[in-house]
């Protein structure tokens, strides 16, 4: 869909774990509201995000299309290699040799982001210490 575009909204339907389905097509929800289900119209925002408009116009809510992202760990066997992609987020860099796990999936990339943020605070029971120096999160959709 188009940047700007603007789509009237014919059928609506809450469905569980922050989904959304409208005219069909399944979403997710980044920013709700109270009665969401009595949207009119939905448009596609700069940054690709779907915006929710409502009879009243402060009223607001944002989602995205639901997607199924794999967020995986990689650890390099090679700290040069590791420092190299870094800086290049090359993967050819990743060899066979090095391990590659798939630790979690998420509906959009903001709820992806959220859980790799986990990863790199320090006050997170998750918390990596090795992140950015030989372990890195990737998405793959």
């Amino acid at each position: 869909m188009p940047k700007g575009k603007k789509t009237i909204i014919k059928e609506i339907k809450l469905l569980e774990n922050d989904e959304i389905l409208i005219n069909g097509k399944e979403y997710v929800i980044l920013e709700t509201t109270e009665d969401i289900e009595t949207a009119k119209t939905m448009k596609v925002s700069s940054n690709g995000n779907r915006i929710l408009r409502f009879d009243d116009e402060k009223k607001k809510a944002r989602i995205d299309v639901k997607r199924n992202i794999n967020i995986v760990k990689v650890t390099f066997t090679d700290e040069i290699r590791a420092k190299q992609f870094s800086k290049k987020n090359d993967k050819k860099l990743i060899l066979d040799n090095d391990t590659k796990e798939t630790i979690d999936t998420a509906s959009s990339f903001i709820q992806a982001r959220a859980i790799v943020a986990n990863f790199k605070d320090k006050e997170n029971e998750n918390y990596d210490k090795k992140i950015g120096i030989t372990t890195f999160y990737l998405f793959e959709e």
